[in-house]
């Protein structure tokens, strides 16, 4: 938490009457970019006797090259045969080095996102779940980012598809949790200080921290931009984590479904908010940071025409581009995954957006029917697994 947002206080027989503090919109956002930070990195508990200690936790968080997690098991990589096999030593600096990091933050984001739609974490209402409905989908696709890291192809072959996807994963997080963490603390808050989000203006503590993940001097910079999606072009960088006209339109989203007491309109409501947190996430934040960069494309490229090329055994030597809801890698059943079309040019926004509609169709369809139960089910099993 900022350093001026620490209080320790000692409780006393009588007090006085109650005094109202005043949050500025710069702390408003401080706050919400920290608690983001804080479920992906390590950081130490702070606790002191007879006080009450309303920080929580120290307020820095881990350099952007940690040591494997103590708890995470014995790298791993998939060979051809679709196995998990251990890492020989003398590659495995290289590998915990990157691949672990990558995979390990992809899982937090998922599990951040889980709890999100969930309304299981802090400031979390229950009653009102659903406003996240992006989220809920978002958890999904981060944990199909978090196992297709791990796939030995991608590793050995898409050294650039590699970083894309660690890249955009953990800059759209840092992006769009904020803003659903500050609606669920205080939506009126949001109104006020929407515009005035800005990385320059964080709490000294927490722009360091925003400042000591990876590409930070890349993407704080640049995310979000400008983005026309009627010549589907990106325009100038608005950048510095600033609102954008797709995330307006998402708030906006937030105010109509949180007005709406029938849960049928309800359900249209937050599917219509999905596709707006879908269009920001694609068009004013993932195209200009990561779709653009020409050797991820040259490789995009090279993996389409290629097709999906098997070993003598009939498995994929590459990632499938498949995202299945389920806290499983893959499924086989139809119903819950979605496969992207044969050919799809990912680079390209438009056909893209094409895959990602029909998936939050099929994403939409399976929340609101009798799979319902289910689909909690994953995505408890995500915010759990990893917390």
């Amino acid at each position: 938490m900022p350093e001026h947002l620490k209080f320790i206080l000692h409780t006393v027989r009588n007090p006085g009457p109650p005094q109202q503090v005043r949050c500025p919109c710069c702390s408003f956002w401080s706050v919400a970019q920290q608690h983001a930070m804080l479920q992906l990195y390590p950081r130490i508990k702070l606790r002191r006797p007879r006080m009450l200690d309303l920080s929580r936790e120290t307020p820095t968080i881990i350099s952007p090259d940690p040591l494997p997690d103590p708890d995470w098991p014995v790298p791993r990589y998939k060979n051809e045969q679709g196995q998990w096999t251990d890492i020989e030593p003398y590659l495995r600096a290289e590998y915990a080095g990157k691949v672990v990091r990558y995979a390990m933050r992809a899982e937090r984001i998922a599990g951040g996102y889980a709890r999100l739609y969930l309304e299981s974490d802090r400031h979390g209402d229950p009653a009102r779940r659903g406003r996240f409905y992006w989220a809920g989908l978002a958890a999904f696709a981060s944990k199909q980012v978090a196992f297709t890291i791990q796939n030995w192809a991608l590793q050995f072959y898409g050294p650039a598809t590699l970083s894309a996807l660690g890249k955009g994963n953990l800059w759209l997080y840092n992006d769009a949790l904020p803003w659903h963490y500050a609606w669920a603390v205080c939506p009126d808050s949001v109104e006020m200080c929407a515009a005035e989000r800005n990385a320059q203006d964080f709490e000294p503590v927490v722009l360091s921290n925003v400042g000591k993940q990876e590409w930070a001097s890349e993407a704080v910079p640049n995310i979000p931009w400008n983005f026309d999606e009627n010549s589907a072009t990106l325009g100038a960088p608005i950048g510095q984590l600033r609102l954008a006209p797709l995330m307006r339109e998402a708030i906006d989203g937030w105010k109509v479904f949180e007005a709406e007491t029938d849960p049928d309109k309800q359900a249209k409501l937050a599917m219509q908010h999905l596709w707006a947190m879908a269009r920001h996430e694609q068009g004013e934040v993932l195209q200009g940071l990561i779709y653009g960069n020409p050797k991820f494309q040259k490789e995009l490229e090279k993996a389409r025409k290629m097709g999906m090329p098997m070993n003598s055994e009939g498995t994929p030597l590459t990632f499938r581009m498949q995202l299945s809801f389920s806290a499983n890698e893959f499924v086989e059943d139809p119903e819950w995954r979605s496969d992207a079309p044969p050919g799809i040019q990912l680079h390209a926004y438009r056909e893209r957006m094409k895959w990602i509609r029909r998936t939050a169709d099929q994403y939409h369809t399976l929340m609101n029917g009798p799979c319902q139960q289910r689909m909690l089910e994953e995505l408890r099993i995500l915010g759990v697994r990893y917390a």
